[in-house]
């Protein structure tokens, strides 16, 4: 069965954020930009995308 792409949907609930300033070492913020650029995604998705990773890892030990 062939899937529809136009009928997928994406539903974001808003929620509150803050923000934050971390100094990362300038070699880790180049890698990072790097790996973004190959996934077609702003460094900062990127980051976000990491600690929710890593987050959600350690809330299910």
């Amino acid at each position: 069965m062939k899937k529809n792409e136009d009928s997928i949907e994406l539903h974001l609930r808003p929620r509150p954020s803050e923000k934050v300033s971390l100094n990362i070492p300038e070699d880790t913020l180049e890698s990072l930009r790097r790996i973004a650029a190959s996934r077609d995604m702003s460094c900062e998705a990127l980051i976000k995308f990491y600690i929710g990773q890593g987050l959600r890892q350690d809330l299910a030990k």
